[in-house]
């Protein structure tokens, strides 16, 4: 993939030196790679995906340009327990059982309909700041 614009080959550069995320250096320095003549092949081994991951970064960069470097929204995991539906439920739960976390934990999964695992649960109170104390 030949790249014309010479300032948008040095954003590529740039970005691929010091880009925000890691996602976003691989998927410039792929593309600078491919402007300097090395073929998708050997790009996808350089980076350890497949040919087809870097025939679509071709792609996604002649459709959107630069903003095809960054992680698009919606992409990736989804999270079981919701800050918007499920934190109420959990508070509820922990305040109303703060030394028995794992009397919330079950009666937060016969409220949510949802198969968390303990962890998951634990992760949740942590991240939103819950604190639970041990008896």
């Amino acid at each position: 993939m030949k790249i014309e614009d010479t300032k948008i080959l040095q954003i590529l550069v740039e970005t691929s030196k010091n880009g925000n995320t890691k996602q976003e250096r691989i998927r410039a320095h792929g593309l600078v790679l491919s402007n300097a003549g090395k073929k998708s092949h050997e790009i996808a081994a350089i980076f350890d995906v497949t040919q087809r991951t870097v025939f679509q970064w071709f792609k996604d960069f002649k459709e959107i340009g630069l903003d095809s470097l960054v992680q698009q929204k919606g992409r990736g995991r989804k999270t079981k327990l919701s800050e918007d539906k499920d934190l109420d439920i959990v508070k509820k739960h922990i305040e109303a059982y703060p030394h028995q976390p794992k009397k919330a934990y079950a009666l937060t999964l016969e409220e949510i309909h949802t198969e968390v695992s303990y962890n998951t649960f634990k992760r949740f109170l942590k991240k939103h700041s819950i604190s639970v104390t041990s008896g």
